[in-house]
C-alpha cells in the first residue's frame, strides 16, 4: 500500500462553490468541496453553520461512586444545569455554569464522582461495543481515557472484564492514568505502546476490541477552529494509511466471532469508508455488522463518493452530523471477526 495510491484516490479538484464557500468560513477549499459532494448545496451550508455553534460538554457520572440522582443535585446546588442524554442513561449535558466553580473543579469531580467529555459522541462506540457483554477489552489508542474508564466502569458494575488501555503518546498516558486514580477504578491494566506493535507484544487475543483511531478530528471544528486549516490532502492521505494498518493489525488481534468498534471524531469518507474498503477488499475473514443498540436516529455511511464504489454493507456503519444531531461529527463501524 503506497501512500501515493492513496493520495490519487482521494485527490479533487474544488469548485467555484467551494472556493467562495472556503474564503467565507475559513476553511481549506477541498474540505468544501468534500461538504458539497456528500450533502449538497443546502445541507453542506447547513453543516458549517453548524460547526460555527458551540456543543455542550457532558458529565457522565462514575456510577460506581454516586447515584446520578444525587450528582444531579449536588451540581444543580453549585449553579450547573444539566439536562439527561436520552440515549445515555447516567450521563448529562452541562447546559448552564456558574461563573465559580467551573465543572472541571468541583470537590465532586476532584472525588471522581464524574468524567466530563467534549461532546455526547464519544459515549457511542462504548455503549455498542459493549452491549449485553462481559468480559475483557482491549482499548488500543486510549488516552486521554474518556472511552477506557467509561468501559472500566461498565465491566466493573457488570462484575466481570478488564480493560487493557494502551496509547503510545506518554503525556496523554499520564492523563489517563491520573483519571484512573481519581475514579477509583482498578481493572485496567495500562500499556505504553504503539498501537501497531500492540499483536507481537500483548500474546493473547481479544472478544471485544475498540479503536478509537487517531485521526484529522474534522468532527470537531467547533471546538478547535483551527482545524479548518491544519489538513492538507496528503495529510488526509497519511492519516488514512495509517487507520488503514492499525486497523488490519488490530482485527488480527480479534477472537473468532470478536467484535472490533472503530471509530473516529472525523467526518471524512477518507477516513471512514475509504479506510474500510480497502481492509474489506484485503481480508476474507472480517464482516460488518449491525449495532444490536439503536440510540438515536444516525445516519448510515455512504456507498458511492465521487468516482468511488464502497460495499453496501457500508451502510450497517453511522455517522452522526453536526447539523442533524446536535453533535460532534462522528463515526463508528462494528466488524466481526469470522472464519476465512
Amino acid at each position: 500500500m503506497r501512500l501515493y495510491e492513496i493520495y490519487r484516490d482521494i485527490y479533487l479538484e474544488p469548485s467555484k462553490q467551494a472556493v467562495e464557500l472556503a474564503l467565507r468560513y475559513g476553511y481549506l477549499p477541498y474540505m468544501v468541496q468534500r461538504y458539497l459532494e456528500m450533502l449538497g448545496p443546502d445541507e453542506a451550508l447547513e453543516l458549517l453553520e453548524a460547526f460555527e455553534k458551540p456543543v455542550k460538554p457532558v458529565v457522565r457520572v462514575n456510577t460506581l461512586l454516586i447515584e446520578p440522582g444525587e450528582l444531579m443535585e449536588r451540581l444543580e446546588s453549585l449553579g450547573f444545569q444539566l439536562e439527561e442524554i436520552p440515549w445515555a442513561p447516567g450521563s448529562f449535558w452541562v447546559v448552564k455554569t456558574p461563573r465559580s466553580p467551573t465543572i472541571g473543579s468541583t470537590h465532586e469531580y476532584l472525588k471522581g464522582y464524574y468524567y466530563i467529555h467534549r461532546d455526547a459522541s464519544s459515549l457511542i462506540p462504548v455503549l455498542l461495543l459493549l452491549h449485553n457483554y462481559e468480559g475483557d477489552v482491549l482499548d488500543a489508542c486510549a488516552a486521554p481515557g474518556g472511552k477506557a474508564t467509561f468501559m472500566a466502569q461498565i465491566l466493573k458494575e457488570r462484575g466481570k472484564g478488564i480493560v487493557y488501555a494502551s496509547d503510545y503518546v506518554l503525556y496523554r498516558l499520564k492523563t489517563l492514568v491520573g483519571h484512573l486514580l481519581r475514579m477509583k477504578l482498578d481493572n485496567v491494566v495500562v500499556a505504553w505502546s504503539n498501537a501497531l506493535n500492540l499483536p507481537g507484544k500483548l500474546g493473547r487475543r481479544f472478544k471485544r476490541i475498540l479503536l478509537d483511531a487517531p485521526c484529522s478530528g474534522e468532527g470537531r471544528i467547533s471546538v478547535d477552529p483551527g482545524r479548518k486549516t491544519r489538513t492538507s490532502i496528503l495529510d488526509l492521505a497519511m492519516l488514512a494509511k495509517r487507520e488503514i494498518l492499525l486497523l488490519d493489525k488490530l482485527i488480527d488481534l480479534l477472537d473468532e466471532n470478536g467484535v472490533l468498534a472503530y471509530s473516529t471524531c472525523s467526518i471524512a469518507p477518507e477516513e471512514n469508508e475509504y479506510v474500510l474498503s480497502r481492509i474489506l477488499n484485503s481480508r476474507s475473514d472480517i464482516e460488518i455488522i449491525e449495532p444490536e443498540l439503536k440510540l438515536f436516529n444516525y445516519s448510515p455511511w455512504l456507498t458511492h463518493y465521487r468516482s468511488m464504489e464502497f460495499p453496501r454493507d457500508l451502510e450497517k456503519c453511522i455517522r452522526v452530523w453536526p447539523h442533524r444531531h446536535g453533535l460532534f461529527g462522528f463515526t463508528t463501524c462494528l466488524i466481526r471477526r469470522i472464519k476465512s
